[in-house]
């Protein structure tokens, strides 16, 4: 957990504008993915595909709904597909406190867009995953987070929940069919070892004197 918060600090670091510096000012779009990556262990095109109609704030427990994803057609170029990767894809999560508090942030200072995104470009289009990828490669170079991929949240996401729920709850979350799935690929588990500890005894030393317990290798227990 604290990796992330140095993870998470970086970036907005890593997004204050530089005095000096030429080009487009930055924006706060890429700490905020990052945050509803964490929040709800989406991929990139589900987030970018996101749009105000799919939240819910003002319910007790303030809901997203996961319904769609950005994808690229030659000719055409990037767009929202009204579907998920896959049927289990489409589905409602329940958000944590700080990405409601980050999204009540973002919508104060929200521009009307035609697309209604909560992300949208600079030019009121969707943003497309190739450029927050690049952008996201370029900010983790800069801070020396290169052991940092999007594919890293979601693992965090699916770990976290297997250890605090199930896997059946990390699945749903992540939008997978099968648990499978999520246990092949995303959940970190160690391995386990087989049980060595009566072989790793013989290190433990000699037996105190009066300690019929700990007896040395070898040694024979009379009666």
């Amino acid at each position: 957990m604290e990796q992330l918060d140095d993870v998470r600090s970086a970036i907005r670091k890593w997004q204050q504008p530089t005095p000096g510096k030429s080009g487009p000012r930055p924006t706060s779009d890429l700490a905020d993915i990052v945050d509803l990556m964490l929040a709800t262990g989406a991929r990139i095109g589900e987030i970018l595909a996101l749009r105000w109609e799919d939240l819910d704030l003002a319910v007790e427990h303030p809901v997203l709904t996961i319904s769609g994803t950005i994808i690229y057609i030659k000719g055409k170029g990037f767009f929202r597909q009204e579907w998920t990767k896959t049927d289990a894809g489409y589905r409602s999560v329940v958000l944590p406190k700080f990405a409601v508090a980050m999204l009540l942030a973002r919508k104060l200072n929200a521009a009307d867009n035609p697309n209604d995104a909560i992300f949208p470009s600079r030019r009121g289009t969707w943003l497309s995953p190739p450029n927050v990828r690049r952008q996201w490669r370029q900010a983790r170079t800069d801070v020396g987070l290169d052991w940092v991929t999007p594919h890293t949240f979601r693992k965090t996401v699916a770990t976290l929940i297997d250890k605090e729920a199930n896997t059946d709850s990390a699945a749903a979350q992540l939008g997978h069919k099968t648990k499978e799935t999520t246990m092949k690929h995303y959940i970190v588990k160690p391995a386990i070892a087989p049980d060595s500890s009566s072989i790793l005894e013989q290190l433990g030393g000699r037996p105190e004197s009066g300690d019929p317990e700990r007896r040395h290798p070898g040694q024979s227990q009379t009666t």
